[in-house]
């Protein structure tokens, strides 16, 4: 890093992590002063039996619970107008998101509809948010997305397909509850699918040109943590293995919240909005073809994240230190059932409209991250090798 420049860290989520965190929901709603909150989740989540769960405990401290349980897998500006109606009606103080991304960014954007005028997609960008949310306890029952922790939502626009961004401190949520057990229901395709986002918000954070030696630590720790566990909570469901993941996930999310991500977030993000290839997957099949295109400005980077993924890289040279690392994440996401390619994932390439792709990629704030300058002509090559 430059030391001539001022670095700044933040993380004003408390996280409380550990087996039976989630029960800790009532206190910390009491603590934040709430009365009557709206619990947002999605019907996967309620159909498991864990909304009733968490509900039961904030209602146990004596507090009331409205619950929005139909959040969409990429929650829509559909979702937040109903959320959102059923906040105002209810006379909600208070928000809890609970589940993956999809609901805590849901639960975020509540919250700034209910505080700021006009649609979400007018505070599209950093900073535009003009008021701070209601309190916001997150719950995340995935190991990847890291929402409980960030300052970010991603709302999808169902008639553009645009993915709406939205980045402020205002958004941030007060306390993070992260709770192993709730991990462990999640099926198997999702660990492995949530299991490689974490891994990329961590790879995305360490290389990009936003990084410094706190988010390095947390980041190296994230993914040496990530490849020990990953394999074993997909295949064997090993309940310390998603505990592991669980908190890495976490930890990635404190990172990246810091200085988003880089090439393979920016080109895969399009490919969830206009094709419906949930967002982890995407990046994992994103994830080796980014990296090599970055490689030549990050090799000592991508080095040690080959050894923190358990390569031997011992008197390699950098490039090959580098090309190890490009192969052992390449090898970790075929080993947990992660395609190769969007062909052998489903789609049709003749559906896939490079240029539209591209065109929404560019927008993406990842791309000024980028440790290697990315033009059009560079994610149209990057799309052409990851649809096979």
């Amino acid at each position: 890093m430059a030391w001539n420049d001022v670095h700044t860290f933040i993380c004003p989520t408390r996280v409380q992590y550990g087996r039976g965190a989630a029960a800790l929901a009532g206190e910390r709603a009491t603590d934040l002063g709430l009365r009557r909150v709206l619990l947002v989740s999605d019907p996967g989540i309620r159909a498991a039996g864990i909304v009733d769960r968490v509900a039961d405990a904030v209602r146990g401290a004596g507090l009331e619970v409205v619950v929005y349980a139909e959040t969409e897998p990429n929650p829509t500006t559909t979702n937040l107008s109903e959320a959102a109606e059923l906040y105002r009606d209810e006379g909600c103080d208070g928000l809890i998101g609970l589940g993956g991304g999809s609901a805590m960014d849901c639960a975020k954007g509540v919250g700034i509809v209910v505080t700021s005028d006009g649609e979400i997609a007018g505070y599209r960008g950093s900073g535009k948010v003009p008021n701070a949310i209601p309190p916001l306890i997150c719950i995340p029952t995935t190991c990847g997305t890291g929402a409980e922790i960030t300052h970010t939502a991603v709302i999808t626009d169902p008639d553009s397909h645009l993915k709406v961004v939205v980045v402020s401190p205002h958004i941030a949520p007060r306390i993070a509850l992260v709770d192993p057990d709730l991990v462990q229901a999640a099926p198997p395709h999702i660990v492995a699918a949530t299991g490689a986002d974490a891994l990329c918000h961590a790879v995305e954070s360490y290389v990009n040109i936003g990084s410094d030696p706190l988010l390095d630590a947390i980041n190296i720790g994230a993914i040496r943590m990530i490849g020990a566990n990953l394999r074993r909570a997909v295949h064997e469901r090993d309940p310390d293995a998603i505990a592991q993941l669980t908190l890495a996930s976490t930890m990635a999310g404190i990172a990246f919240n810091m200085n988003a991500n880089a090439i393979v977030h920016a080109a895969s993000t399009p490919v969830t909005a206009h094709h419906g290839v949930p967002h982890g997957v995407a990046n994992g099949i994103f994830m080796p073809a980014g990296l090599a295109f970055l490689a030549p400005a990050c090799q000592p980077e991508l080095g040690r994240i080959a050894e923190a993924l358990g390569e031997d890289v011992a008197g390699l040279t950098d490039a090959d230190a580098a090309e190890r690392g490009v192969a052992a994440i390449r090898s970790l996401m075929a080993d947990i059932g992660i395609p190769p390619t969007l062909r052998d994932w489903g789609l049709d390439p003749a559906s896939i409209d490079i240029p539209r792709l591209v065109k929404d990629a560019m927008l993406s704030r990842n791309i000024a991250t980028n440790p290697r300058p990315v033009g059009e002509a560079d994610l149209a090559e990057l799309y052409v090798a990851v649809i096979g």
